[in-house]
């Protein structure tokens, strides 16, 4: 321990005041049970207490710590029956001087302990105990638990309403999707009295122009709820495809190709390369992969520049009279699973893109839904930016707290609330002497403090 101790507190050693031992090597986690019955009593492996014994083998309170494996450090209390199993350690703090939950606020830190091992971990239990302990009178260890306990909950209570701020910000932009796409986010531009421009012509013009199918694609899909002004086509009929000209190239030749150029996938940019297949502004649209379904990323996404497609991502590029802003909303907002094939590898085939019913307004109309889309979508970015920041500050918040409280800041110290009060108190080294009859830390207190905690 380096610096002054706060008022009334002691330095002392874990080890004068805890007694400790090893999990039993006899109880192995696959030879326990997995399920909770009558007659079983709770078991700890180094994962927590998460497998039960047909017998006991410790009563009463103590602290279980993992003691070896990329979690050693967590901390379990165990209460009652129990049982402790190989790769844990058991801690019984001597209570006539240290709260177990007090003790357990440092134990269930994973930095509080020395630490061996790189590809197996393990705690170094002597190591750890061995080492100064800040030791607050035990009335202060009360309220320092008590204190940390209700700002805990409190960060977790605003970590929770942060969770589900992100969820209503992500709700937020499906809903702005969908509203986009649908006329609702442009009602006002068709209210009562307004001269609104119709998308027939431009509909018409397209459907003449589409090999697939001229003259007989109008049927793509009902227009039912969509705006008066709007038309419906089929996806293939607003754009022209230039999937014919990507060219896949593997990680191993990318590797010796790395160039200023962005190479696309069906998520979006994977790689650099030296050379481009594309120079303007397209559409890119997920050709395969899970997250046509899971929709965790967005599946269309505009590419603009010098830049090179693989086979995975379809490109297309809008018509005359087609906003591409528009079209990477629409195809945004639809639930593709009627239109993909396969399970094991979903796939978006360039047929089923082609004939996807498109809502369609008019030029004017589209351009002002990406307007007004983008400008939803930029303050539910300024909006998440701040959630993600305070849920950061949120996650840093626990070790401050604990921090403040190991060094006497968090709660009063008991010299100060006995000045206070006008009465007397026992400072932890006066604790300390009568708990062990000895000097403060001394080697002959420590063995005394092992058996008083007490092995059941």
């Amino acid at each position: 321990m380096s610096g002054r101790l706060p008022e009334g507190w002691a330095e002392t050693t874990l080890a004068s005041i805890c007694a400790h031992r090893t999990g039993s090597s006899k109880l192995i986690k696959g030879r326990l049970h997995a399920e909770r019955r009558p007659g079983r009593f709770q078991a700890f492996s180094a994962s927590g207490p998460d497998v039960w014994s047909d017998r006991w083998e410790h009563e009463g309170e103590a602290i279980v710590v993992s003691a070896v494996g990329t979690r050693c450090g967590k901390a379990f209390k165990a209460r009652g029956q129990w049982s402790a199993i190989a790769n844990t350690h058991v801690v019984w703090p001597d209570p006539r001087a240290i709260d177990l939950d007090y003790l357990f606020l440092h134990l269930n830190d994973e930095d509080f302990w020395a630490k061996g091992g790189s590809a197996q971990p393990f705690v170094k239990v002597r190591e750890t105990f061995e080492r100064p302990f800040a030791l607050p009178p035990l009335p202060e260890q009360r309220r320092i638990v008590a204190k940390v306990e209700a700002l805990l909950g409190e960060v977790d209570a605003a970590k929770a309403r942060l969770a589900r701020a992100s969820l209503v910000l992500r709700r937020l932009r499906q809903t702005v999707l969908a509203a986009a796409c649908s006329g609702r986010l442009t009602e006002d531009l068709r209210a009562p009295g307004v001269a609104a421009p119709s998308a027939a012509a431009l509909s018409e013009a397209l459907l003449r122009s589409w090999p697939a199918a001229p003259g007989a694609a109008s049927d793509g899909g009902s227009t039912r709820g969509l705006p008066a002004s709007w038309a419906l086509c089929p996806f293939g009929a607003l754009v022209d495809n230039h999937d014919g000209r990507r060219v896949p190239v593997n990680s191993t030749v990318r590797e010796g190709r790395r160039g200023p150029y962005p190479y696309y996938g069906a998520s979006g940019v994977i790689d650099s390369i030296d050379g481009y297949l594309f120079d303007g502004d397209y559409l890119l649209v997920a050709e395969d992969g899970a997250n046509l379904l899971s929709r965790s990323t967005a599946v269309a996404f505009a590419a603009s520049g010098r830049f090179w497609v693989n086979n995975h991502a379809h490109v297309v590029r809008p018509k005359a009279g087609v906003v591409l802003g528009y079209l990477e909303l629409l195809l945004n907002s639809i639930d593709l699973q009627h239109h993909v094939t396969g399970s094991a590898q979903p796939k978006l085939t360039q047929a089923a893109l082609n004939g996807i019913p498109a809502p369609l307004p008019p030029t004017e109309e589209q351009a002002e839904i990406v307007r007004r889309a983008h400008a939803l979508f930029a303050l539910a970015s300024a909006v998440e930016e701040r959630v993600t920041s305070a849920a950061a500050r949120a996650d840093r918040l626990p070790q401050t707290i604990l921090a403040r409280a190991f060094s006497g800041e968090l709660v009063p110290t008991e010299a100060e609330l006995a000045r206070a009060e006008g009465r007397d108190y026992e400072p932890a080294e006066a604790l300390l002497r009568r708990v062990h009859g000895a000097q403060v830390g001394s080697g002959a207190s420590s063995r005394a403090g092992r058996a008083s905690g007490g092995r059941r």
